[in-house]
């Protein structure tokens, strides 16, 4: 058993993505042109990086969101989790017109799906941060969590805080623009198995040759129940995914690296902390929404 991290020992900033999700678990999902009662449908912020730092957070850890909130209705919902969590943000949208997006998500008990739907990207010019930690946001995390989104935004920052020797985590959900230009910078790159380097879709090996060509130390790719594959500094291993009857598979892999950060920074040790973020993805499957893993929940 490994021994429990000691709290408040990790502290991260989160770059990305924040949405507000509303979430239906369906028996089984409806035919089209029909009417349906959800057997269950909550709201909750979401988004990979808004997800990552609640559970960063909530594993004792200090979580820095930077992202895109806004204004609009549901802005302010938003926020009230974010702080319910204890996370500072920093909003990138501040002062334009950006409205925090919703997405709708269908969850198909009967297959353990979930299906997402995203409103249409928006046409809303961010402005890009300044090449230099903001020393109003605090302390300089030691690590930086990026999901990928708002790169042209964040890039030049993100090579600031490298230099001075923060590590740089990638959530790789899919292929954005800038991955190319954010790779060197990588201390570690954590994609699941739709990362697709272009040309080579569906090719977890050519994602893993891909980031190893650059540089990067710490690699691996999530392939939902199958097990992980991973690379450290050339040696290859495998993590098996426990067996679990998966109600919510939604924001597992936020889960995975909110928890990842969190022992990374802990331990040093990237096999164990991947081990350790693997399960607590896991638990985060066993029922609705991506915190059910919080009830009762004990450091293994």
């Amino acid at each position: 058993m490994d021994p429990a991290p000691s709290v408040g020992a990790s502290r991260v900033l989160f770059a990305g993505r924040t949405t507000l999700d509303v979430l239906y678990r369906l028996d089984r999902f409806p035919e089209e042109d029909t009417k349906v009662y959800a057997a269950d449908m909550r709201t909750a912020a979401g988004g990979p990086a808004t997800n990552a730092a609640a559970t960063h957070a909530l594993l004792g850890g200090t979580s820095l969101l930077l992202s895109a909130i806004g204004g609009g209705p549901l802005a302010r919902p938003v926020r009230e989790q974010l702080e319910q969590c204890g996370i500072q943000s920093v909003d990138l949208a501040a002062g334009t017109a950006y409205e925090t997006p919703l997405v709708t998500v269908l969850l198909n008990t009967a297959r353990a799906t979930r299906t997402a739907v995203n409103p249409p990207l928006t046409q809303t010019a961010l402005p890009k941060l300044p090449p230099a930690w903001n020393p109003l946001w605090g302390e300089m995390p030691r690590m930086i969590l990026a999901d990928g989104f708002h790169l042209e935004q964040t890039l030049g920052l993100f090579a600031a805080c490298h230099r001075t020797g923060a590590a740089l985590c990638l959530d790789g959900g899919s292929w954005k623009p800038g991955t190319d230009e954010l790779a060197p910078l990588l201390t570690a790159a954590i994609c699941s198995e739709r990362f697709a380097v272009p040309g080579r879709e569906g090719d977890a090996e050519a994602a893993l040759a891909w980031f190893a060509d650059r540089g990067v130390p710490f690699i691996a790719i999530t392939r939902g129940a199958k097990p992980i594959l991973a690379v450290e500094r050339g040696r290859r291993f495998e993590i098996e995914v426990e067996e679990i009857d998966a109600v919510d598979t939604l924001g597992a892999g936020d889960v995975l690296h909110g928890a990842f950060c969190y022992y990374f920074l802990c331990t040093n040790s990237f096999e164990g902390a991947l081990r350790q973020a693997a399960h607590v993805a896991t638990l985060s499957c066993k029922g609705l929404g991506v915190h059910c893993w919080t009830a009762g929940w004990q450091h293994r």
